[in-house]
C-alpha cells in the first residue's frame, strides 16, 4: 500500500512540475534531472508512444549491431524463463536507445507495442521523455524508472529497469539492457537482473573481441614471413592497433601525428567495414592495406607502410575468397597453449566449414568448449554432429579421454551403470571389481550424449542432479567430483518432446547454454568442399572433377554428409586412373528428384519466409535462426547475395 501512496505523491509533483517547473523534494534527485531535460527537448506529455524507425534504417542499424545482439542473444534466452510468467520482457536497444530485439512473457510485449516498445522504438529522452532506457543512456549508469516517474502520462503505466552495456576495451556505451513490465508487477529485483545481465553480455562481448583479434594475429603471423623486411600495423574491428613492427609507428607518425601501439586509428569504429580500404589510404597514402574478415566477421587490417629506405612496399597479397576455411585462422591461442595444440589444428582441419552458418557455429563451439559449458547440437541423421562434439573435446584442450554414449541404443535398465558405473557385487551379475562408468572414464575429457532425445525419462532425473553439482554416484558406492565437458546431440524434436512428457524441460535448460543446429547437406554453400574432404579422407590419391561434383550436387541427399561418404567410398572401388568415375543419373531419377526438390524447396522457402519475416527482414538472423546459408535465403527472397 505503501508504494501506491508514494506513486500518487510522484503523480502530484509531476503536475506540480509541469504547472509551474517547480521539482518537490520528494522526487528523486535523478528523475527531477530527467524531467528538466525533457522540458528543454520540449517533449510532449500527451506522446501517444515512441518514434518508430523506418524498417530500412532499422535494419541497417541492427546490422551494425550484429556483435552486440549475437553476445546478448545466450543472456537474454538463459533469463526467459524467468520472464514467462513474470508479465515481463527483456528490451536490448543501441546507445540512443533504439530498440533491437525483446523477449519475454507475450503479455507484456503485446501491451509494448501500444506505446512503441517494440523493435524500433526510439527511446532516448529526447524522444519520449524519462524512461530507464533514455535516462540510462543519458546518466551513463545504471537507473530504475517507476509509473509516475516517467515524464509522458502513457508511459507511467510501465515500470522498467535499465543498465548499460559497455564495451570493454574502452567503456564506450554500446547499448542497454532494459527490464520493462506494468507498473503494478513492479520488482525491486528487475535492477539488479538487468546490471547482471549487462555484465554478462560485456563479459561475452570481451571474449568475443579477444578471440577475434587472435584471429587476426593468427592471420598476420601465417603472412608475416613473406613481410620479414616490411613495417606493419595490425588494427583491429574497433581501429585499435594491436600490434606494430619495430619501426612501423614512426612511419606511421610521418603521415599521422601521434600515433602509438594500442591507441585508436581515428574515426574507424564507426566507419562501415566496406568504407575502410579508402579511409586507410586517405590516412597513409604510401602504404598497402589487407582488410580482413572471415565470412561475415569483420576482423580488422593490415597496414603495410612503404619505407623510403627500404625501397617500394611489396603489395599484400589479397585473402584468398574461399576465407572461411576454418583451418587457416581459426586456431588461436588463448594464453594456455593446451587451447592449441596439434590435436586442435588437426581436428580444425578436418571439420569442413566453408558455409557461413557453419563457421559461426565452429566459432560459437570454440568459444564454449574451453569454458566447460555444455552443448546441444542439433541436426538431421548424417550431417556430423559427432564430428562437431569431437571438435569441440578438442577445441577444448582437455587432456581426458572422448567418451560417446549413444542413448537410444542402450537398454533402459543398464543406462544409469553404464554412466555412473558399478561397485562389485551391488547386483546381480554385477563384474567382479565393478565398473568404472563412462562418467568416471570422461573425467578430465569429454562425456558425448548421442540422441539424448531418448535418453529414457526416468534416467533424467539422475543425469539432471549430475549437471547440478557435477558430482557422480556409483550402484552401491558414494559420490565423487567429476571434471567433464559435456556435448549432447539429437535429430529429435525435443520442444515436442517436451511437450508429449518425454523428455524434462530443466534437463534441456541444463544441457543447452550452447545450443547449435548444424544444417542439412543440401542447406550447405560448401558442398565441394565437402566432397574433397570425405575424397581425401577415403583415399588421398583420388581426384573429381567439377563436373562429378556438379553431378552429385544435383542429387538428394537424405542421409546428408554420412550417405554423401559411403557414395565415395563405392564410387572409390571403380576409379579409372585415379579419376572417379560417375554416371549421369536415369532420366526418371532426375525427374523424380526434381519434382522431389521442388516440393521440398516449396517447403523450405515457407519457412525461410515465415522466419525473415519473424527477423524483421534480417538475413544473417534468419540463416542463423534456421541453421542455412544466407545464399539460401537470398534464393527464397528472389534475390542474389550481391544484391
Amino acid at each position: 500500500m505503501g508504494r501506491d501512496i508514494d506513486q500518487r505523491q510522484v503523480r502530484r509533483a509531476w503536475e506540480t512540475f509541469l504547472e509551474r517547473g517547480d521539482v518537490p523534494d520528494l522526487v528523486r534527485t535523478d528523475v527531477a534531472a530527467s524531467w528538466k531535460r525533457c522540458n528543454d527537448f520540449h517533449i510532449s506529455v500527451e506522446s501517444d508512444g515512441a518514434p518508430l524507425l523506418a524498417e530500412d534504417e532499422l535494419l541497417r542499424r541492427r546490422e551494425a549491431h550484429r556483435l552486440l545482439a549475437k553476445c546478448a542473444k545466450p543472456v537474454f534466452d538463459r533469463a526467459s524463463k524467468f520472464m514467462n510468467e513474470s508479465i515481463s520482457m527483456m528490451i536490448l536497444t543501441d546507445a540512443s536507445g533504439l530498440i533491437i530485439d525483446t523477449k519475454g512473457d507475450d503479455r507484456a510485449i503485446d501491451a509494448g507495442r501500444e506505446i512503441h516498445l517494440e523493435h524500433g522504438g526510439r527511446w532516448g529522452e529526447a524522444d519520449i521523455g524519462t524512461n530507464a532506457i533514455g535516462t540510462a543512456v543519458a546518466m551513463q549508469r545504471p537507473v530504475q524508472i517507476n509509473g509516475a516517474e516517467h515524464f509522458c502520462s502513457k508511459v507511467q503505466r510501465w515500470t522498467c529497469a535499465a543498465a548499460p552495456i559497455r564495451h570493454p576495451d574502452d567503456g564506450n556505451i554500446l547499448g542497454v539492457v532494459d527490464i520493462s513490465g506494468p507498473a503494478q508487477h513492479f520488482s525491486s529485483q528487475s535492477l539488479a537482473l538487468a546490471m547482471v545481465m549487462s555484465e554478462y553480455i560485456q563479459s561475452l562481448m570481451g571474449e568475443s573481441c579477444k578471440f577475434d583479434r587472435d584471429c587476426l594475429l593468427e592471420y598476420y603471423r601465417n603472412k608475416q614471413s613473406k613481410w620479414l623486411n616490411e613495417d606493419v600495423l595490425v588494427v583491429d574491428r574497433r581501429g585499435i592497433i594491436v600490434h606494430a613492427t619495430d619501426n612501423a609507428v614512426r612511419l606511421a607518425n610521418d603521415t599521422q601525428s601521434g600515433i602509438r601501439q594500442g591507441m585508436s586509428l581515428p574515426n574507424l569504429k564507426e566507419l562501415p567495414f566496406n568504407k575502410w580500404q579508402s579511409h586507410l589510404s586517405g590516412m597513409f597514402p604510401t602504404a598497402r592495406t589487407d582488410i580482413v574478415s572471415v565470412n561475415d566477421c569483420e576482423l580488422g587490417a593490415l597496414i603495410l607502410l612503404r619505407n623510403q629506405k627500404r625501397g617500394s612496399a611489396k603489395q599484400i597479397p589479397s585473402p584468398p575468397s574461399a576465407m572461411g576455411r576454418t583451418s587457416e585462422i581459426f586456431c588461436p591461442k588463448h594464453g594456455n597453449s593446451n587451447n592449441c595444440d596439434a590435436t586442435c589444428r588437426h581436428k580444425e582441419a578436418s571439420f569442413v566449414a566453408s558455409d557461413p552458418a557453419v563457421a559461426l557455429i565452429v566459432r560459437q563451439v570454440k568459444l564454449a568448449a574451453p569454458r566447460r559449458m555444455p552443448i546441444l547440437i542439433r541436426g538431421e541423421t548424417g550431417t556430423g554432429k559427432e564430428e562437431l562434439a569431437r571438435f569441440a573435446h578438442a577445441a577444448s584442450g582437455r587432456k581426458g579421454a572422448f567418451v560417446p554414449l549413444n542413448c537410444a541404443a542402450m537398454p533402459e535398465n543398464l543406462i544409469e551403470a553404464e554412466l555412473f558405473g558399478y561397485v562389485e557385487g551391488s547386483f546381480t551379475g554385477a563384474r567382479r571389481g565393478g565398473s568404472p562408468g563412462l562418467i568416471k572414464e570422461a573425467d578430465g575429457g569429454t562425456l558425448f550424449l548421442d540422441e539424448i532425445g531418448d535418453m529414457p525419462i526416468s534416467l533424467q532425473p539422475v543425469l539432471l542432479r549430475f549437471l547440478d553439482d557435477w558430482t557422480a554416484r556409483p550402484i552401491g558406492g558414494s559420490n565423487f567430483a567429476v571434471d567433464v565437458l559435456i556435448v549432447a546431440a539429437t535429430n529429435a524434436k525435443l520442444d515436442r518432446a517436451i511437450a508429449d512428457g518425454r523428455f524434462r524441460s530443466d534437463l534441456l535448460y541444463r544441457l543447452n547454454t550452447l545450443d547449435v543446429a548444424l544444417p542439412s547437406l543440401a542447406d550447405r554453400s560448401d558442398f565441394e568442399g565437402i566432397v574433397r574432404h570425405l575424397l581425401h579422407s577415403i583415399d588421398p590419391s583420388l581426384s573429381i572433377s567439377e563436373e562429378a561434383v556438379a553431378n552429385l550436387a544435383s542429387r538428394r541427399w537424405p542421409g546428408n554428409i554420412r550417405e554423401l561418404r559411403n557414395v565415395l567410398a563405392r564410387l572409390s572401388l571403380s576409379a579409372v586412373e585415379g579419376v572417379l568415375q560417375i554416371d549421369t543419373p536415369a532420366s526418371s531419377e532426375r525427374e523424380e528428384t526434381t519434382v522431389s526438390d521442388s516440393r521440398l524447396w516449396d517447403l523450405q522457402r515457407a519457412r525461410v519466409l515465415n522466419a525473415f519475416e519473424e527477423t524483421q527482414g534480417n538475413v544473417s538472423e534468419t540463416a542463423r535462426r534456421l541453421g542455412i546459408s544466407r545464399n539460401t535465403v537470398y534464393r527464397a527472397l528472389g534475390k542474389t547475395s550481391g544484391r
